[in-house]
């Protein structure tokens, strides 16, 4: 009785482990949240007061506001919204140039650099209002869009810190990005077979 009971145990834990590695590409490691990934590009983006030359005008451009959308509708990307003011110079006057710009991207997990990068930008929507005028301005929304996705692109989303115990050791086993509606995780991207 008691070494078909040992039996059993033995047969319940082999199953469990099998179980167990069949089911660690979907664990998810680490989650990174849309209220986090917000707070952490705000951050950045605050910073950059990009001087730059767009439509072969001077133009000194601030991002004023960001919101972050994972995963909107299931849909395999991030949604940026971005309220920016640019301050246009048109020979000896400042224009104030106000845009409003909706961005999607596909997010991506850069093993080497251990960051969660944006490539593949697509411009949704952009509007405009300078100097009292207000509509869609394709040239400038593209290229300020254009602008933003070069800084946006070489910025990580999020980036595993070596000092943290938590991220330490994920510095060693690869990783895959998921993205559910409202976050993204870090999972085991090892092979199926456990």
């Amino acid at each position: 009785m008691m070494l078909a009971l040992q039996r059993y145990c033995w047969l319940f834990c082999v199953v469990l482990l099998l179980a167990s590695c069949s089911q660690t590409n979907q664990l998810a490691l680490y989650r990174l949240s849309e209220a986090e990934l917000n707070q952490q590009l705000s951050q950045q983006l605050q910073l950059l007061a990009q001087k730059a030359t767009v439509a072969g005008l001077p133009l000194k451009l601030q991002v004023k506001q960001l919101d972050v959308q994972i995963a909107p509708q299931g849909k395999p990307d991030v949604q940026l919204t971005l309220d920016t003011a640019a301050l246009v110079q048109l020979a000896l006057v400042q224009l104030p140039v106000q845009l409003k710009l909706s961005l999607s991207a596909e997010p991506y997990f850069d093993q080497q650099r251990q960051a969660v990068y944006l490539r593949r930008f697509q411009l949704l929507n952009s509007e405009m209002a300078a100097g009292g005028m207000q509509g869609k301005l394709k040239p400038l929304s593209a290229d300020v869009a254009r602008l933003l996705q070069q800084q946006l692109t070489q910025m990580p989303l999020y980036r595993l810190d070596p000092n943290k115990l938590s991220h330490r050791m994920l510095l060693n086993i690869p990783l895959q990005l998921q993205l559910t509606p409202g976050q993204i995780s870090l999972s085991p991207a090892y092979q199926q077979g456990g």
